[in-house]
């Protein structure tokens, strides 16, 4: 699945070139440090020149609560971010 950390004082800019600068910044950011802290792996995708999460799930073993935890560790390493 894809998806991209909005932080609640640009979702009514969503769109704009600016917001979506700092969009895209801030996300391929959160792919690193969510990387770094050994908690969860992704990838990133492009789409439409937007930059996203890629949340790849293939083992059968994973859980609702894995996911979870990949999207309140997103959540948290994105509120860390400043931009």
């Amino acid at each position: 699945t894809t998806f991209r950390y909005v932080p609640s004082d640009l979702k009514d800019s969503i769109g704009d070139p600016k917001t979506e600068e700092r969009l895209y910044a801030l996300n391929e950011e959160l792919v690193d440090r969510i990387n770094k802290s050994g908690q969860s792996y992704i990838s990133n995708a492009v789409v439409d020149g937007r930059f996203y999460l890629r949340m790849c799930v293939c083992n059968f073993r994973t859980s609702l609560a894995d996911v979870e935890a990949m999207v309140e560790l997103a959540a948290r390493l994105g509120g860390e971010i400043s931009y």
